[in-house]
C-alpha cells in the first residue's frame, strides 16, 4: 500500500498528492494491473490504499475517464477502457500555463453568474451541499490532509445548483485545465486559506439567496485565482527566456 499523504505538509503538497494520484493510477493501468473490460476498486478502497480522501479519488477518476482510460458508470462503478488512453490526452502537470491562465478568464466570466443562479435557482439540499463541500475543504484542510477533492467539488455543486446545463457543460468540458490550475495555484503560500475563506462567504451568501453578494464574492475569488496564475506564468516566461528549449536539427544521410 502506498500513501501518498506524506507529501502534505510541504508548500502545495496537496496539489502533488492529487498529481501523485492520478499518476499511480495511470501506472497501474499502464502495466497491466487492470485490463480493458475490468472494474477499478471501489472509491473507498482507493482511497484507503493511497491514504486520500475519497473526493480526491473521484476527482482522479474523473481526470482518467477524461483522458480515456475509463469509464465512470452510475450504478456499475468505474470500468477500464484502455490501459494507454487517448492519443494525445494531457495530464495536469503536461498543460501549457497558458492555456491555464485562458481558462482563468473564462471562469471569471462563467463562475460569478454561476453563483448567482445557485443562489436563486438551488434547491435546498443542493445548497446544503455546497456548504458541506466549503466546510469539509477547511475542515481537511486545516488537519492537513487532502482537501483537493472538496475543493473542485464546491465548485461542481454550484454549477449543479445553477440549473443552466450549458454553462455546466462548459465548466465540466475544462476539467482537466481546472486541476492543472489548482495544482498550480496550491504552491502559493496563503493562497489556499484566502480559497477557504471565500468558499465560505461564497457558501453563506448563496444560502442567504443573495444572488448579488455570491456574484461578487465568486468575481473576487476568481480575480484572485487568476492573478496567482499570472504571477507563476510571468515567473514561467522569464525561466523559458533564461534557458530556452534546445532547437535539436537533423543531419541528412
Amino acid at each position: 500500500m502506498r500513501n501518498l499523504t506524506s507529501k502534505r505538509n510541504s508548500r502545495g503538497g496537496n496539489g502533488r498528492i492529487f498529481g501523485s494520484l492520478v499518476g499511480e493510477l495511470q501506472q497501474r493501468l499502464n502495466r497491466g494491473e487492470w485490463q480493458p473490460g475490468d472494474h477499478l476498486p471501489s472509491i473507498t478502497h482507493l482511497a484507503h490504499t493511497f491514504g486520500v480522501s475519497t473526493g480526491s479519488v473521484r476527482e482522479a477518476l474523473r481526470s482518467l475517464q477524461s483522458q480515456g482510460y475509463v469509464r465512470i458508470e452510475h450504478g456499475r462503478g468505474v470500468i477500464v477502457i484502455s490501459n494507454h488512453g487517448s492519443t494525445g490526452s494531457e495530464t495536469p502537470q503536461c498543460i501549457d500555463i497558458h492555456n491555464v491562465v485562458a481558462l482563468g478568464e473564462a471562469r471569471r466570466l462563467i463562475e460569478p453568474e454561476l453563483a448567482a443562479l445557485a443562489a436563486e435557482r438551488g434547491s435546498d439540499s443542493e445548497i446544503a451541499e455546497i456548504r458541506e463541500q466549503a466546510i469539509t475543504m477547511e475542515q481537511q484542510a486545516l488537519r492537513g490532509t487532502d482537501f483537493v477533492g472538496p475543493d473542485v467539488a464546491f465548485h461542481r455543486a454550484i454549477a449543479h445548483a445553477a440549473h443552466n446545463t450549458v454553462l455546466q457543460h462548459m465548466l465540466n468540458s475544462t476539467h482537466e485545465l481546472f486541476l492543472a490550475s489548482r495544482h498550480l495555484t496550491s504552491q502559493e503560500i496563503g493562497m489556499t486559506e484566502r480559497a477557504i475563506r471565500y468558499h465560505r462567504l461564497i457558501a453563506d451568501a448563496i444560502f442567504e439567496r443573495n444572488a448579488g453578494q455570491a456574484r461578487l464574492l465568486m468575481l473576487a475569488h476568481m480575480n484572485d485565482a487568476l492573478s496567482s496564475i499570472l504571477v507563476l506564468a510571468a515567473q514561467h516566461d522569464t525561466l523559458t527566456n533564461i534557458h530556452p528549449p534546445v532547437q535539436t536539427t537533423t543531419t541528412p544521410a
